[in-house]
């Protein structure tokens, strides 16, 4: 950007009242007294009153997991539970007479115990020398760390240009539990930027778009190979919407009401306490299924007759660059196809068609059971030297000694990428009532089948909160987010969220959590009633 200041048409947005954020009055309410308490406490903490509150959700997705990483759909919601972080500005004439001009100084604090309060310094012209710390009670800060390098490059010139704050001081505050698959990361990273724009006045200048490319990679620092969901679900979500995301050729966002029912449905939520950290169980969970995914995608355009170079980025393609490579080959015409394939494009589309010829194809083509790493080497074409470590190994920390199931992630990922069409598909069909969602609850109940089956990322609590839910009236159920513990999400009668409540604190939490069992408060920050709720916001005090 050029040193004059451009406005976005499409920024974080600034909202005036607790209304313009949370759905329910008993919301507004009980997070009215949160956002005061933590103005009392940042006062106390820092000595000053607070200049204003950034706001990112978390995120519920509904369907389509596991596939944005390899270019596809999804179908996410925000939810009401947040990151807030409580900000003051300190000009650079307040700063001390031994601060450099060009540095900023972060002080950042968190209304949880065992998270303490962090400090790092950075040239504004220089966010690269800010280190990441791994270990210890103040690793917390790296996702504000990671938010400060990642979108440094992005920030407009002027903003880099004129003289920055001496310091920023925040108070972070969450209601979305830790490693629970409902986007606490993603809400901390999203958060982290705003706060930085907003400090240096540039909200206005960055897009939402932007802001989500940025947050995207932003939380890549940490080692994780996000997709891209959870951000643009914190940052673009709508009240009473689930969000349709794209991700190819580019970002594109796309709102889609939920149809009404009767009797009503709403959503629930059951965490299931068990922990999801995907930076320290990553290497043989969430990043090997990314790997395998690369390695199986290699292995079928090869085997296909599609050529790929030994190296640089096309050497690993995702599934949805695979898609565009086979079909410019292979080209499917109005004329070709069976009744099934012509059917599916004229009911979802083009893509949606394309997506059901793949996932037939992908059965004779890929290896059916599991592959070491030599054997993986040799069907990639990556036997010399380190190819294949470059090509697969590199990017993010992966193990590999559990060997490569080709096979059974790509299935899921198709079946999983054509429900997401289906499934949007309904809620647009004009179709209203009780026969609607119950088909899009037995697509919900597919998806839960196809990640244990295929994608093998369920745990057995997991599997107990969906049985108890789908016993005691759930339309559908499965897990949501990352899997091997974390969160469930389930489509229920409003008559009948009291009998699945109940069932879950009966049949999990007392034999599996005792020591919450009796405590209501704990209990009703593990299930929830979730409305799709607005994203990422900025409040001026």
């Amino acid at each position: 950007m050029s040193g004059d200041k451009q406005t976005t048409s499409d920024p974080i947005p600034l909202v005036s009242k607790l209304e313009d954020i949370y759905s329910s009055r008993d919301a507004q309410l009980k997070q009215g007294q949160r956002w005061d308490a933590l103005t009392q406490r940042f006062e106390k903490d820092f000595g000053s009153k607070p200049d204003f509150i950034a706001r990112a959700p978390g995120r519920v997705n509904v369907i389509g997991e596991h596939v944005d990483h390899m270019g596809f759909g999804v179908l996410p919601a925000a939810i009401e539970l947040d990151i807030l972080m409580v900000v003051r500005v300190v000009p650079a004439d307040e700063g001390t007479s031994s601060s450099s001009s060009s540095t900023i100084h972060f002080d950042l604090a968190n209304s949880t115990d065992r998270f303490e309060r962090a400090t790092f310094s950075s040239d504004v012209r220089d966010a690269a020398s800010v280190e990441l710390i791994h270990d210890g009670p103040t690793r917390w800060a790296n996702y504000f760390k990671v938010a400060w390098k990642g979108l440094h490059p992005h920030l407009p010139s002027n903003t880099l240009s004129d003289r920055p704050p001496s310091r920023i001081e925040v108070l972070v505050d969450g209601t979305i539990p830790p490693e629970s698959s409902l986007s606490s990361s993603a809400a901390m990273t999203v958060c982290s930027s705003i706060v930085i724009l907003e400090a240096l006045g540039a909200r206005d200048q960055v897009s939402r778009r932007e802001m989500a490319e940025v947050a995207i990679e932003s939380e890549r620092y940490v080692g994780v190979a996000s997709g891209g969901m959870d951000q643009s679900a914190s940052i673009f979500g709508e009240p009473d919407s689930v969000l349709h995301i794209t991700f190819h050729p580019g970002l594109a966002i796309s709102r889609v009401s939920m149809p009404k029912s009767d009797p009503e449905c709403t959503f629930l939520i059951a965490n299931s306490l068990v922990v999801s950290d995907k930076k320290v169980n990553g290497p043989v969970q969430y990043n090997l299924r990314v790997v395998e995914l690369l390695v199986a995608a290699r292995i079928f355009c090869l085997s296909v007759g599609i050529d790929l170079p030994s190296s640089g980025p096309q050497a690993t393609p995702t599934w949805r660059q695979v898609v565009d490579l086979y079909f410019k080959k292979y080209p499917l015409s109005d004329k070709e196809g069976d009744e099934e394939v012509q059917q599916v494009r004229q009911e979802l589309g083009e893509e949606a068609a394309q997506l059901h010829v793949l996932s037939q194809l992908v059965e004779s083509h890929l290896p059916p059971a599991a592959i070491d790493l030599e054997e993986a080497k040799k069907l990639t074409k990556l036997e010399q030297g380190d190819n294949f470590a470059k090509a697969f190994l590199q990017r993010f920390d992966v193990r590999t000694e559990q060997g490569f199931e080709c096979l059974k992630r790509t299935r899921h990922v198709f079946a999983e990428a054509l429900r997401v069409w289906r499934f949007k598909a309904q809620l647009q069909s004009g179709r209203e009532g009780k026969e609607l969602y119950e088909e899009l609850g037995e697509m919900m109940n597919q998806s839960h089948e196809s990640l244990a089956r295929d994608y093998s990322n369920t745990c057995p609590e997991l599997e107990s909160l969906v049985t108890l839910a789908r016993t005691a009236g759930s339309l559908g159920s499965r897990l949501t987010g990352a899997g091997w513990g974390g969160s469930t999400v389930h489509l229920v009668p409003k008559a009948k969220v009291g009998e699945v409540l109940q069932a879950w604190k009966e049949g999990y939490y007392a034999k599996r959590w005792p020591e919450i069992s009796g405590n209501e408060e704990k209990l009703g920050e593990a299930m929830l009633e979730s409305r799709p709720a607005g994203g990422a916001c900025v409040m001026r005090l």
